[in-house]
C-alpha cells in the first residue's frame, strides 16, 4: 500500500533546469523516458503516429532534444543521485549506442540492458477440440517505429553510481532481463506512453520504499502513478502544460494507507528534497 509520507508532484521546468535545484545526493533513483531525437526521423516515415488528440503524424506532439543534450544532462543525474543508486534511461537502439558513452564520461558504470518486448493483451488459449481453456498468454504486440523491420522492443538503458545491492526481496531480485509488458495504444495515450507495469518493474528492483523517484522527462506521469503503488515519493518534470494535465488527471482517486485522497498538485519542489 502507498505510504502515508509518500508525496508525489510534476513541475513545469526543463530537465536541467529541474535537477539543478535538487542539492547533490538527495535522490534515491531516476527512472526516464526522454525525447531523444531519433524519435522523428522515424515520425517523418510515418511509422510513429500514436498522438493524444489525432492518429496523423504530422500533428504537435512533444519537442525532442539533439544528443548534445545528454552529456551535460547524465552529469547533473549523477550529481543528485545518492550513492550506490541506479538510473534508467528508455531509449531506441540508435539512441542507446549514442548514449552510453555519455553515461560513462558522467561517472556512471552500465549494468546489463533490459528489454522490453512489447507485447499485446493477454488473451485465452483453448483447446482446439473441446473449447477448454488451458492457459493465457499475451497477443502479439502492434508493430513498433522503424524501417525495413518495425521494432517490437525497446532498451532500458541501467546506469549505477557506485554499487547497488540486490533487493532481499527474492521476487523482486529474479526479475528477467526482458520482460512482456502490454504497450500503450488508443487514441487518449499520451505520446510515447510507458506501461505503469514497466515503470513498477524497475522501481521495485532499484529503491525501497519511502525513497525518491525522479522522472526528468515526465510525460504522461506513469512513472509517478507506479511511485504511489510502490509507495515512493515522486518528483517530476516536463516543459508541457499537457503533460502536468495528465498527471493530474491520473491521479485523482489515489489514496493513501488511511484512505485520504492525495492532495492536488501545487507546482512547487516538496520540502522532503531540502532534508
Amino acid at each position: 500500500m502507498p505510504s502515508l509520507q509518500a508525496k508525489h508532484e510534476m513541475r513545469l521546468t526543463d530537465a536541467m533546469a529541474g535537477l539543478r535545484e535538487l542539492d547533490a545526493e538527495s535522490i534515491s533513483l531516476i527512472v526516464t523516458d526522454p525525447p531523444y531525437s531519433s524519435l522523428e526521423k522515424w515520425r517523418n516515415m510515418g511509422t510513429t503516429t500514436r498522438l493524444a488528440k489525432s492518429k496523423q503524424s504530422s500533428n504537435e506532439w512533444f519537442p525532442t532534444v539533439p544528443n548534445s543534450y545528454f552529456g551535460p544532462f547524465f552529469a547533473e543525474c549523477y550529481r543528485v543521485l545518492a550513492r550506490d543508486s541506479h538510473m534508467y534511461v528508455m531509449c531506441d537502439e540508435e539512441t542507446a549506442d549514442a548514449l552510453k558513452p555519455m553515461i560513462r564520461d558522467a561517472g556512471f558504470g552500465l549494468r546489463k540492458s533490459v528489454i522490453w518486448h512489447k507485447v499485446g493483451k493477454i488473451e485465452p488459449v483453448t483447446c482446439p477440440r473441446c473449447g477448454t481453456l488451458v492457459t493465457e498468454r499475451h497477443a502479439p504486440g502492434a508493430p513498433g517505429m522503424g524501417y525495413p523491420y518495425r521494432s517490437s522492443y525497446e532498451f532500458v538503458l541501467l546506469a549505477e553510481k557506485g554499487k547497488r545491492s540486490p533487493p532481499e526481496d527474492k521476487s523482486v531480485r529474479n526479475f528477467q532481463d526482458v520482460v512482456d509488458v502490454q504497450w500503450i495504444k488508443g487514441g487518449d495515450a499520451y505520446p510515447t506512453e510507458k506501461p505503469v507495469r514497466l515503470n513498477e518493474i524497475l522501481i521495485a528492483q532499484s529503491s525501497l520504499p519511502g525513497d525518491l523517484v525522479v522522472d526528468p522527462f515526465s510525460g504522461s506521469g506513469s512513472c509517478g502513478e507506479a511511485a504511489f503503488n510502490l509507495g515512493r515519493s515522486f518528483l517530476g518534470f516536463d516543459v508541457k502544460q499537457e503533460a502536468l494535465d495528465y498527471f493530474e488527471h491520473r491521479r485523482q482517486g489515489w489514496r493513501y494507507e488511511d484512505g485520504a485522497e492525495a492532495p492536488p498538485v501545487t507546482g512547487g519542489i516538496f520540502d522532503l528534497l531540502g532534508e
